[in-house]
């Protein structure tokens, strides 16, 4: 074979793939094809057809070669991109119509059921066999089943006709059908719960599937589903591998109602393993800072919070000094102005449990703000606050040992020297963690970094360390 028919070879071959892959970006059923392979494919097409207008101007062999060469470049990944996506639809329409679980009287069921045609399911279900035993891929008739229906009535009627016929949700040990349910609606996951299914059965990451029904909903109607688990057997005892149970789970997402949902039903609370605080701490100050932004609160969250607390809760008022715009403004370079509202925000009623909801895991950036304004007045801490303003300055030590740079030290200083100020067993605890600081802050001065003499001299804090 001489070159020249090799080079049209391959370039046939590339139009063969290319018009493959047209077919299946317009059938839509690409599904992992995105913009961005979109525009690889055009790219790549456009170096072929490149590559294919140059090669009859080329007189010599080796330039006919190296042709030949940049051709194979784009190819490849087109062929395979064309025979991949070929393989990937035969896979999908064979696990659509069931020939990739079922053969002989079990297929021609599972295609009745993807037609929907109730009467010849009936006619069918005979000479299947037992619909709960599994066939290929661990796949049941039932599980089929269930796949194929939608959340209307006349769907499931297929699958009234199917646990009649003795299918049992009950021996379903598979956590696809009820999330298939889930995403269709109550009315199919309701019809599935109350034929037997298991909420509690595990998805492919291990986590009970009535987990996946969490979220940010805050009234009846967004809850419905997950009351409706519960309402089905969902076991509130059930931990994921890191210990976490439900609440932690919810309270880690900010899914504050589902989690008010759980305390409400006796889920256990006091041993979740959560960062910044308890469930009672951060439920509390979620309350708050939605206070501070005027974002309604549901009567669920103050209700739950009344009884952790065994008391009514009491919401502060917020006044005219907004804690948002504090905490915002709040840094080195505006240090005075900083004071100046911390002392008027002090003189309010219950200042610091306002600025203590602030406390937010993951904003890092916030509880530094936080730590920053709560030293100014840091006589008035509780131990609790201090200990929280302590771990702060840890963390931005920590920062500051990872990129060494005297003005990430700036406001951690500050923010020492008002800890500092406040004797006690918290302070002491701390005492390593304030030698470390300092002993960072005298490096950096004898290191002559720039930022070094803006920092607070350490050495002359009211608490000095020998």
């Amino acid at each position: 074979m001489t070159l020249t028919t090799m080079f049209w070879a391959v370039v046939a071959l590339d139009v063969i793939a290319a018009v493959v892959l047209k077919l299946v970006f317009d059938s839509g059923s690409h599904g992992q094809f995105d913009g961005l392979l979109v525009a690889f494919f055009l790219v790549v097409l456009a170096a072929i057809v490149l590559t294919a207008c140059v090669f009859p101007l080329l007189r010599t062999d080796g330039w006919r070669m190296a042709a030949f060469v940049v051709l194979l470049i784009p190819s490849v990944p087109m062929v395979f991109s064309s025979v991949a996506s070929v393989v990937n639809r035969i896979r999908d329409e064979r696990q659509f119509s069931g020939s990739a679980y079922f053969q002989g009287p079990a297929l021609e069921l599972a295609q009745a059921m993807v037609k929907g045609d109730v009467e010849l399911v009936k006619q069918l279900i005979p000479a299947a066999g037992d619909l709960n035993q599994p066939h290929g891929g661990k796949a049941t008739l039932w599980q089929f089943g269930v796949l194929q229906t939608y959340d209307t009535d006349a769907s499931m009627e297929m699958l009234r006709v199917l646990v009649a016929a003795g299918a049992d949700p009950k021996r379903d040990g598979s956590a696809d059908t009820l999330q298939h349910a889930v995403a269709r609606g109550p009315g199919l996951t309701r019809f599935l719960l109350e034929a037997g299914a298991n909420p509690n059965v595990l998805d492919h990451d291990g986590r009970p599937v009535w987990w996946g029904t969490m979220g940010p909903g805050e009234d009846e109607a967004s809850t419905e589903l997950l009351r409706m688990m519960l309402d089905h057997g969902a076991d509130l005892r059930l931990r994921a591998p890191d210990g976490r149970g439900p609440v932690g789970i919810a309270v880690a997402n900010r899914h504050w109602f589902d989690a008010c949902l759980f305390l409400e039903r006796g889920a256990e609370w006091k041993q979740e393993p959560l960062r910044g605080g308890t469930v009672a701490e951060l439920l509390e100050w979620e309350i708050l800072r939605r206070g501070e932004y005027e974002i309604p609160v549901p009567e669920r969250m103050l209700t739950v919070m009344a009884g952790l607390k065994g008391k009514p809760m009491v919401i502060p008022p917020g006044g005219e000094i907004g804690i948002r715009q504090i905490l915002r403004e709040a840094s080195f370079d505006k240090l005075e102005e900083t004071r100046a509202a911390v002392a008027l925000l002090a003189q309010k009623p219950q200042w610091v449990r306002r600025v203590d909801a602030f406390f937010e895991d993951g904003d890092t950036t916030k509880r530094g703000h936080v730590a920053l304004v709560l030293s100014m007045k840091a006589e008035a801490l509780p131990e609790d606050v201090q200990e929280r303003c302590w771990m702060v300055l840890r963390e931005q030590v920590a920062w500051f040992e990872r990129s060494p740079s005297g003005w990430l030290l700036k406001e951690t200083a500050v923010i020492a020297v008002g800890l500092a100020s406040v004797p006690g067993p918290v302070r002491e605890r701390h005492r390593a963690d304030f030698i470390g600081l300092r002993d960072h802050i005298e490096k950096l001065r004898k290191a002559n970094d720039p930022a070094a003499g803006q920092l607070a001299d350490l050495r002359k804090a009211d608490w000095v360390v020998g």
